[in-house]
């Protein structure tokens, strides 16, 4: 089993990876998020502030260093992503909020009002209360810029797309 914790001011977030073939015991849990991989192979437990508990049962390629977290204090949603899903909590209410099946989730970092996710084929922008503002096509490699309209990615596969502000 891998553990960390994550900490900042307001939440403190532990994480525990384990190998698993058959996450039945976890399926009726409160928060219960599966990858649509075939090839699903490890169970990560999220426990935020020692009351919430998340289970993501997904594919991890390797070890589980490409699980990403971001808690946003002021709306209390958590953002998450692996192998080829992300997703929203709402820490208040304690429900899933959104979730995506991406291609390979890459990593989640909050620009100004919003929070981007990027990946290998797909970006996509949310409000920091966990709402998809828009979502784009990529194709690495890729070139991103922030502007004053929103985030542009350039590519010598796909050309140039936007994830546009509302």
């Amino acid at each position: 089993m891998i553990s960390n914790k994550v900490s900042n001011q307001s939440a403190e977030i532990k994480i525990e990876h384990e190998k698993c073939s058959d996450p039945n015991l976890c399926r009726d849990k409160e928060i219960f998020i599966e990858s649509n991989s075939s090839d699903n192979n490890t169970l990560t437990t999220l426990t935020f502030n020692d009351r919430l508990k998340i289970f993501v049962f997904w594919e991890s390629f390797s070890s589980a260093e490409f699980f990403d977290v971001l808690y946003v204090p002021e709306t209390e949603v958590l953002f998450l992503g692996c192998g080829s899903i992300s997703a929203r909590v709402s820490t208040i209410a304690s429900k899933l909020i959104g979730l995506e099946h991406v291609c390979l989730f890459w990593a989640l970092t909050r620009q100004n009002n919003y929070v981007l996710e990027t990946g290998e084929l797909d970006c996509f922008l949310y409000t920091l209360d966990g709402k998809k503002v828009s979502s784009t096509a990529v194709d690495p490699p890729y070139e991103m810029e922030v502007t004053d309209q929103g985030i542009k990615f350039t590519s010598i596969v796909v050309g140039t797309t936007w994830l546009r502000y509302d």
